[in-house]
């Protein structure tokens, strides 16, 4: 049926197309480059005020960092319950520290640790390198999550506090999925562009004279296809939730 419709009215499935991709793509990659902060599973983009807010399982965030002298303000809200957070940045024994203040009541003091300084994710120690916090990670089971998981710990401040200071953000996405899903997206536009074209490339020197494709490679041809656009897929989803 597809091919029939494609036959019949050719020229028009080509202007859906090319109308339909000029509009995808460039609304993809606005997606995929939008500056913001991934919080669990949550990517909270950057406001024109400043501010950053995401949204997701309908829970609704909002993060205001303000950077201070030697570290930062933090006011984050999730579903419209606010809690204010400052994060000072200290030197215990020589080695990186912090200290932390929860609604302007001062809650820990402790060693920083960096886990990975390109992604900002810190481990929080005491004094004698006893980890207290780390990343935040949340398992959702059946149960609805208590209101109090779904705010930052002591690491994930202090990586709120690193991004503000050196203005150094995250991206939505990954680009380097683009290459992935390319390498599936080439050789299908050019099996659809030219059907015969890989037969041609595998098959014609092994036969002399006129030689078609069966109905089996045709078949398989098919198969190849649809595991190529749903790669294809599954790439690009990837990499506009950066999924690394």
């Amino acid at each position: 049926m597809l091919t029939r419709i494609w036959k019949t009215y050719k020229k028009q499935c080509i202007i859906a197309i090319v109308a339909l991709a000029a509009v995808l793509i460039p609304l993809y990659l606005y997606f995929m480059f939008q500056t913001g902060i991934w919080y669990q599973d949550a990517f909270l983009v950057k406001q024109r005020d400043g501010s950053f807010q995401g949204k997701k399982d309908g829970i609704h965030y909002v993060l205001h960092v303000t950077p201070t002298q030697n570290g930062a303000q933090i006011d984050f809200s999730v579903d419209g319950q606010s809690r204010q957070y400052e994060v000072v940045k200290t030197e215990l024994d020589g080695t990186r520290g912090a200290q932390f203040y929860e609604n302007g009541t001062p809650a820990f003091e402790g060693r920083v640790l960096t886990s990975n300084a390109r992604t900002h994710d810190y481990m929080i120690a005491t004094e004698d390198f006893d980890i207290v916090d780390g990343l935040d990670f949340h398992i959702r089971g059946d149960a609805e999550p208590e209101p109090v998981e779904y705010f930052p710990g002591y690491g994930t401040q202090y990586g709120w506090t690193v991004m503000c200071l050196e203005d150094s953000y995250d991206r939505r996405g990954e680009p380097m999925f683009l290459f992935f899903a390319a390498l599936f997206g080439i050789p299908l536009f050019l099996d659809i562009r030219y059907p015969d074209l890989f037969f041609e490339l595998r098959y014609r020197r092994y036969v002399d004279g006129d030689c078609e494709p069966s109905e089996y490679y045709r078949f398989w041809q098919v198969i190849g296809r649809v595991i190529s656009a749903i790669a294809i897929i599954i790439f690009l989803w990837m990499g506009l939730l950066n999924i690394i």
